[in-house]
C-alpha cells in the first residue's frame, strides 16, 4: 500500500489547506483514483488541492518530444536530458499557481527508466537538488530490491533526507501484517522499531507491532 499511503498522506494535509501534487509514472490517474475511492477517500473533495499529474499516459509524448528536440539540437544533448527538463518544467508551471506544499512522484524506479538515470550518479544528485530547490516536502516511492539483487539504492538513501519502510511480515502460517519503520529521518533522533500500520474506516493508524 506504498501508493495508498502517500496519497492518503497528501489527501490528510489537502483537507486541511495544505495543497499537494500527486506524479504518477507506474499507472493512470483514474486508475489511481478509483483506487483510493474504494479506500473511503474522497478525492473529488481535494481535486484543486491535490491534482494528479499523469506521466504513464503521457510518457511517449514524453519519450518522443525528447527525442525531437534531441534531433533538432543535432545531438548536442541526449533525450533523457530533454524528457527530464520536460517534467521539471511540468511540475515547476503546476507549483506557480498553487503552491503545492507537498510531492508524490510515484515510483522513483519507473522514472529512473524513463528518464535513464541507471549508473548516472550526476542525474541522481541533479535531481535530488532540483527537489531540494523547490523547498517542499517530497516523497519518492520505490521498491526495495531483493536480498539477492545486484540493485542498490545507496545514492537515494544517501541523499533522502528520510527513509521509511513498509514491509509485509509474516505472524503465522497464514497470516500477514503490514508494518512501517521510519529507518532514517535526517536531524531527528528517531526510533528505528517497526510499528503494525493498520487500515481501517478510510483511515491509517500506526501502532506497536506486537509479534
Amino acid at each position: 500500500m506504498k501508493s495508498s499511503l502517500a496519497y492518503y498522506i497528501l489527501y490528510e494535509n489537502a483537507l486541511h489547506g495544505a495543497p499537494g501534487l500527486y506524479v504518477t509514472v507506474e499507472q493512470p490517474a483514474g486508475n489511481l483514483l478509483d483506487h483510493v475511492a474504494s479506500l473511503g477517500l474522497k478525492p473529488t473533495a481535494v481535486s484543486e488541492a491535490l491534482p494528479v499529474l499523469d506521466v504513464s499516459r503521457g510518457r511517449e509524448h514524453l519519450e518522443s518530444s525528447a527525442s525531437r528536440l534531441a534531433n533538432l539540437s543535432e545531438g548536442r544533448v541526449d533525450s533523457s536530458s530533454v524528457a527530464l527538463r520536460i517534467l521539471k518544467d511540468k511540475i515547476t508551471d503546476l507549483q506557480r499557481p498553487s503552491g503545492f506544499r507537498l510531492l508524490v512522484i510515484d515510483s522513483w524506479d519507473a522514472l529512473g527508466l524513463i528518464l535513464d538515470f541507471s549508473g548516472d550518479r550526476a542525474q541522481t544528485f541533479s535531481f535530488f537538488d532540483w527537489l531540494r530547490d523547490l523547498q517542499i516536502t517530497s516523497l519518492l516511492i520505490s521498491e526495495e530490491p531483493a536480498a539477492d539483487s545486484n540493485l542498490s539504492n545507496l545514492d537515494e538513501e544517501f541523499l533522502a533526507d528520510g527513509i521509511i519502510h513498509l514491509r509485509n511480515v509474516p505472524i503465522s502460517e497464514t497470516s500477514f501484517q503490514r508494518r512501517i519503520q521510519c529507518l532514517k529521518m535526517r536531524g531527528v533522533n528517531q526510533n528505528t522499531d517497526f510499528r503494525t500500520l493498520l487500515f481501517e474506516n478510510g483511515r491509517f493508524e500506526v501502532a506497536r507491532a506486537i509479534g
